[in-house]
């Protein structure tokens, strides 16, 4: 009978459900390792102690460990808040994910760990490499989880040794630390160890916080008697920018009149001749290999942490002891010598049939070659011809041009470059300049450079710097910055120019500029005061005519008001930030006040002045607040009798094509057979003027019982 398709699903169902514990069982569970490193990952040392831990943990017979990698980065940040930031962190991080195993490297490390691995990881084992400072150590009963792991103490007694061994001469080493943590446990761990020098070798350090440039410095002024050691890895050149490890010691070799020796085997290849080292890549395989014994044994919590303590290694390079003419018979017995020169080749049949056959494609390969020099010999050619045409271009331009490296190292001058700065093309190739900026433009530079690595191609920017005799001079730089495939930027090229002479000519008008504003602004306030003076004379003799004739007391009075309104103006330029125009808004709602508070019913009247974004200019601001001040005074004279209360609105349209004046009020309106266009009244006739004449524009009024409406139009400024 053939089977139902339920039942082959249930037999598949039942046959799963027998292998796969079988499959869990056989592979075993993933067994997880956190490595904290003190520092970044892009120090050697650590990336060193990292390879180091990756190889024991592939040697060893666990398939399934999953190594995670956390970086404290203390180098550039180490104190309270930024380890309780990194508590919060982890605390999140791994709620719910506990390693097997807790791998520390250096003292930053595992001081974190003291202070936080109760809380973090309850129980977790954790072996720690390449500590410094002994006083760094749990001490026993204060931590619940099992300790082990590596001290280092660095081997300088046996380097300062080895040293007189080469040359017993030497009474001078110049020893290269820094003042971070772990420099500063290093310095107390040599303080301990040159106790027995101090008749027979003078120990010399760098200042606190010196660059690399007074290291340098140093260098040059030590005798012949002297050597070095480097042990530090954290310098900075006089920017405060950090020097990479590859750089630090073959910079400071090549600077060196006498031998550079180092404690630490990541110096090597890199310009050192050699020294007594301890290797960070066998730290890490260490604490690797310890790590998965832990794994292996499950120990529990010993009374105190199990110490073992990193033995060193004396290793020379070659290729420095040539150069300081250093013979083999003067290293100590068995010691490891780098970059070589083999003495002989031993070559077999075997190679010596695959040399042949390689001569024979050799052969083919020289016979196409010679087909395509010929074509390559044109293109050679037209590339030189380009070449020629190009460098006479960029050679014979008047800016400077320069391509530099991100660390200041030059590629290439043009000739006015290296006029300006006194360098010479060829010479200066291969070295470091950099620019003097000046103080107060540092920090835009920085932003600038920096605007160019997280993005930006080309920027420009106006700095001041200052040249070798100490003058101060205004450049214009047009920068673009150059990435390599992987997008980062490698390089920058630059075309800047002088613009000192424009700066000061800038700085010049803008001098002008000012006396200008401050003449102007003293002639408003003259002209303000000058009609204020007016305004009082005005004022006394109206005040005088009051008692013999009312009637020329009250013209008086309103000349003075119109004498008032032109003085508000140029109050109102007086204060402006700008002398061509006034913000109409404002000087409305002050002028009108001014108008009403003068009459005795002003407390029954409402003001409302709306003016939005319009600007009028001193030529129409005037014949403006004349009629402004004209259609106020009759309203409030007229236009509220016999009410209680009533209302004066301004208002004022400004566009592009024309600008509108209102001004109303919601009063009786003018009389039965008032002809506002006919009327004898100055006032009317001085607005009618004013519009006309002044303003080039044209109105029109509207009245009733609601009130009394004047509606003005005339062109915008063409300012």
């Amino acid at each position: 009978m053939r089977p139902q398709p339920w039942s082959l699903t249930a037999g598949i169902l039942v046959m799963l459900l027998l292998i796969l514990p079988a499959a869990a069982a056989e592979s075993g569970g993933h067994e997880q390792i956190i490595y904290i490193s003190s520092y970044g990952s892009s120090y050697i040392w650590n990336q060193e102690i990292e390879a180091g831990i990756e190889a024991a943990i592939a040697d060893s017979e666990y398939t399934h460990v999953e190594l995670s990698i956390e970086y404290l980065d203390t180098k550039v940040i180490n104190d309270a808040t930024h380890f309780e930031n990194l508590y919060q962190t982890f605390a999140h991080k791994y709620k719910t994910a506990s390693p097997d195993v807790i791998i520390t490297s250096d003292d930053s490390a595992l001081i974190f760990m003291d202070e936080y691995g109760d809380q973090l990881f309850p129980d977790v084992p954790v072996v720690f490499t390449g500590v410094n400072n002994m006083s760094n150590l749990p001490k026993a009963g204060e931590n619940t989880a099992f300790y082990t792991g590596t001290l280092v103490a660095v081997p300088l007694q046996e380097t300062v040794d080895m040293i007189r061994g080469i040359n017993p001469e030497t009474n001078v080493i110049y020893v290269i630390l820094d003042n971070t943590y772990t420099g500063r446990a290093i310095r107390t761990q040599i303080d301990e160890q040159t106790t027995g020098y101090t008749d027979t070798i003078t120990f010399l350090y760098p200042e606190t916080g010196a660059d690399i440039s007074a290291i340098r410095a140093d260098l040059a002024d030590l005798p012949e008697t002297a050597a070095i050691v480097i042990i530090t890895y954290y310098l900075t050149d006089q920017d405060l920018t950090p020097y990479h490890i590859d750089e630090i010691s073959a910079e400071l070799s090549a600077a060196s009149p006498v031998p550079v020796y180092s404690t630490s085997s990541m110096f090597n290849d890199r310009g050192v001749v050699g020294g007594v080292q301890v290797s960070p890549y066998d730290l890490g395989y260490d604490a690797g290999t310890q790590a998965i014994w832990v794994l292996e044994e499950a120990p529990i919590r010993e009374t105190g942490p199990v110490i073992y303590t990193a033995e060193g290694a004396s290793i020379f390079d070659y290729t420095e002891m040539q150069r300081f003419g250093i013979q083999e018979s003067a290293l100590p017995e068995g010691s490891t010598i780098i970059n070589r020169p083999p003495d002989f080749i031993t070559v077999d049949r075997g190679v010596a049939v695959g040399v042949t056959a390689v001569a024979l494609i050799l052969g083919i390969l020289v016979l196409l070659l010679i087909v395509q020099n010929v074509a390559l010999t044109k293109t050679r050619a037209l590339l030189t011809k380009n070449e020629h045409l190009y460098r006479s271009v960029v050679e014979s331009q008047t800016e400077m041009i320069t391509r530099f490296r991100i660390d200041g190292t030059i590629i290439y001058i043009n000739p006015a470059y290296g006029r300006y700065f006194g360098l010479d093309a060829d010479a200066v190739k291969g070295m470091k300049f950099r620019i003097r900026v000046h103080e107060s433009d540092r920090e835009r530079v920085k932003a600038h450079f920096a605007a160019l690595c997280a993005g930006a191609a080309h920027q420009i920017i106006e700095q001041r710097i200052i040249l070798n005799d100490g003058s101060i001079r205004w450049h214009r730089w047009d920068d673009h910055a150059i990435s390599g495939k992987d997008g980062k930027v490698t390089e920058y090229q630059s075309v800047g120019m002088d613009i000192t002479e424009r700066k000061e000519a800038e700085q010049k008008i803008q001098d002008s500029l000012q006396e200008k504003t401050v003449l102007l602004q003293e002639v408003h306030h003259r002209v303000k005061n000058n009609l204020a003076v007016v305004s009082s004379m005005l004022e006394m003799q109206a005040m005088k005519e009051e008692e013999t004739d009312p009637y020329v007391a009250a013209r008086i009075r309103e000349a003075e008001g119109r004498i008032r309104s032109m003085a508000a103006v140029h109050e109102e330029l007086y204060r402006s930030d700008s002398f061509g125009a006034i913000d109409a808004e404002s000087h409305f709602e002050r002028l009108a006040h001014d108008i009403i508070s003068t009459f005795p019913d002003a407390a029954k009247v409402s003001l409302r002045v709306k003016a939005e974004n319009c600007t009028i200019t001193l030529d129409k601001a005037i014949p403006v607040s004349l009629i402004i001040n004209e259609l106020l005074t009759n309203a409030m004279k007229y236009a509220f009798a016999g009410q209680t209360e009533g209302i004066i609105a301004i208002q004022m349209q400004c566009d592009c094509a024309k600008t509108v004046l209102i001004v109303s009020d919601n009063g009786v309106g003018f009389p039965d057979g008032f002809e506002p266009e006919e009327t004898a009244s100055l006032g009317i006739r001085m607005v009618k003027t004013f519009v006309d004449y002044q303003l080039d524009g044209s109105y029109e009024i509207t009245t009733g019982p609601d009130g009394t409406s004047w509606t003005i139009w005339f062109p915008p400024d063409t300012r």
